[in-house]
């Protein structure tokens, strides 16, 4: 997900969901194992959703809530972004 959260120096606080409660960032088991994805309306007229990351070569995909119901794990309810390694590291 960067870069909104930069892999190994980033923290997320993740809250279990069952379901899609509004637009932002979800762990989902989506098949190659649990990854975050900024999950937004589809508008595709049928109620979709659209799972895409950031900075990533894969495309945005599509599914029903129904479906994304069936993946869901967790979703991001707060973050930290890492300022200083060093200091992180001592604390």
């Amino acid at each position: 997900m960067e870069p909104t959260l930069r892999g190994g120096r980033d923290y997320a606080l993740l809250a279990p969901v069952a379901s899609y409660e509004g637009e932002g960032i979800y762990l989902v088991n989506i098949g190659a194992g649990l990854d975050l994805f900024r999950v937004t309306s589809s508008f595709d007229g049928e109620g979709g959703l659209r799972l895409s990351q950031e900075n990533r070569r894969s495309r945005p995909q599509c599914l029903s809530r129904q479906q994304f119901d069936a993946l869901v794990v967790g979703l991001v309810v707060a973050d930290i972004r890492t300022r200083d390694e060093r200091r992180l590291r001592d604390a």
